[in-house]
């Protein structure tokens, strides 16, 4: 069993990254400990407070103060492992309110919050995209205007310039 619950958290972990990797967060540690916060209290979450993280050889741990929908205050710490230099972005720890969070609900809750964060970075994606993709058309539009342009100015001069050449009789006979 214990070696399942690995492969999940490794799982959960691979999840994480990549979704976290696709966002634009600058702190993907934070955007997880507050999607991991959102999901632990049933999505009641109506104000961030203050955010802070410490950082030492062997972990990270983000600290997360929140309001709810009720008034209540609340606090999430997020402990994440460092390898190699890399820090986690799935949290290997968890403690809401001063109370250790069990592995199995941080699991669930971890998953959750790995789709949140997915659908988040769809969502932008498609959104940054369609921007994108409408900036294009309107430079392509301003573009093909402006070759347009050009292209009726060069055509004027050559008629001018064949206009002359027929006038002059400097005109280049083809029948033979």
């Amino acid at each position: 069993m214990k070696p399942t619950h690995t492969l999940s958290l490794a799982t959960v972990s691979l999840v994480t990254l990549l979704t976290v990797g696709c966002t634009n967060s600058d702190n993907p540690q934070l955007s997880m400990c507050q999607a991991v916060a959102k999901q632990l209290t049933s999505n009641t979450i109506s104000e961030w407070g203050n955010t802070s993280q410490s950082d030492s050889d062997r972990s990270v741990t983000t600290k997360v103060a929140f309001t709810t929908n009720t008034g209540q205050s609340g606090n999430l710490d997020c402990a994440y492992k460092k390898k190699n230099g890399t820090t986690d972005t799935s949290p290997h720890k968890v403690t809401l309110n001063g109370q250790a969070v069990p592995n199995n609900l941080l699991m669930s809750a971890g998953v959750k919050a790995s789709k949140e964060l997915l659908s988040g970075t769809y969502k932008n994606t498609v959104a940054k995209s369609q921007e994108l993709a409408a900036e294009a058309g309107a430079a392509a539009g301003v573009a093909l205007d402006s070759a347009g342009k050009v292209a009726k100015e060069v055509a004027g001069e050559v008629q001018g310039q064949v206009e002359k050449a027929l006038q002059k009789g400097n005109v280049l006979n083809t029948d033979k």
